[in-house]
């Protein structure tokens, strides 16, 4: 099955991917055209939150978290894709 990026997303797709943007407390990105936020928690540490997905434990600093963001990125992915073949499956 051949899939396309529909004109209403387009920009969402055309915008850098993996580029933060933000101040010391949050900070987002795009990541496969969708918002990826590093922000800090009540305790001070910095969580990612992505496609309704976060982090269980929190890193110690903003640059941690955006280090680890593109592994987190393909883990939620790999995650909904697992649960989309669930049902495939069944």
């Amino acid at each position: 099955m051949e899939v396309k990026i529909t004109n209403g997303a387009a920009v969402r797709f055309e915008v850098p991917q993996q580029i933060w943007e933000g101040c010391k407390d949050i900070q987002f990105s795009q990541f496969a055209g969708h918002d990826m936020l590093a922000i800090t928690d009540d305790a001070g540490g910095f969580v990612l939150t992505y496609l309704g997905m976060t982090v269980v434990e929190p890193y110690e600093s903003m640059a941690a978290a955006k280090k680890a963001a593109p592994v987190f990125a393909a883990n939620v992915l790999q995650r909904l894709t697992s649960m989309i073949e669930k049902n495939i499956n069944e």
